[in-house]
């Protein structure tokens, strides 16, 4: 009668080993998560109950603090319809302060509210504008949001490094395991077993000692 194939042995050590490997491997690429998820940094600069007299205007400088900042938001409102700028501004070459440079990155034009967010930040300060071109006296509000993006912990070859040791330890710790799970042990030091795993009954196991051997035949 024949028996059912006998399991083959799991090779304990490596999927153990191969576990291992493969924690720490995820684990290098889980902390890339944790150090890219550093939340933005924000400053807020308020404008209160601002009055303009009929066909005048008032500028307010935006100052970053420290560095540019990766994106702007601009908030307000008036009492009657206006026109708002947010401009880049540089040093002015002829006299102290801050003159425009370049065409505004915000525009809104004869508005009594607006909102909006830019990201073509590349300057060092800003020049917030509003110009009353009505007939009556306005009063004017608003709130500007700079959000700056922390600096990275890890430097760009950090990452890539880190980035790639994680998923070279994943793989070796993959293979371990595999092999730990489908490479049976000792299948090769008991000699050919028939399909149901028993050794055949002709099969003599060689001799251990090849001088005893030699010896007895002579």
């Amino acid at each position: 009668m024949g028996g059912s194939p006998l399991p083959a042995p799991v090779r304990t050590g490596l999927v153990v080993l191969g576990s291992v490997v493969a924690i720490l491997g995820g684990g290098l690429i889980v902390t890339l998560f944790f150090l890219s998820g550093s939340p933005a940094l924000t400053s807020q600069v308020s404008i209160q109950n601002l009055e303009l007299l009929p066909a005048t205007n008032s500028s307010s400088v935006i100052y970053p603090s420290g560095t540019v900042p990766s994106s702007i938001t601009v908030s307000w409102t008036s009492t009657a319809p206006a026109n708002v700028t947010l401009t880049p501004a540089v040093p002015c070459l002829s006299t102290a302060g801050w003159c425009p440079s370049g065409p505004p990155i915000l525009n809104f034009s004869l508005a009594t509210s607006g909102k909006a967010t830019t990201s073509h930040t590349n300057t060092s300060a800003y020049i917030l504008e509003v110009v009353n071109g009505g007939s009556a006296v306005l009063k004017f509000s608003a709130g500007v949001s700079l959000s700056y993006q922390p600096a990275s912990l890890v430097p760009l070859w950090g990452w890539w490094l880190i980035a790639g040791g994680g998923v070279v330890l994943l793989g070796i710790g993959g293979i371990a395991i595999f092999l730990g799970l489908f490479l049976p042990g000792g299948v090769y030091s008991q000699g050919p077993r028939s399909s149901a795993g028993r050794a055949p009954l002709d099969y003599v196991p060689p001799p251990e000692d090849s001088d005893v051997t030699e010896r007895d035949r002579s």
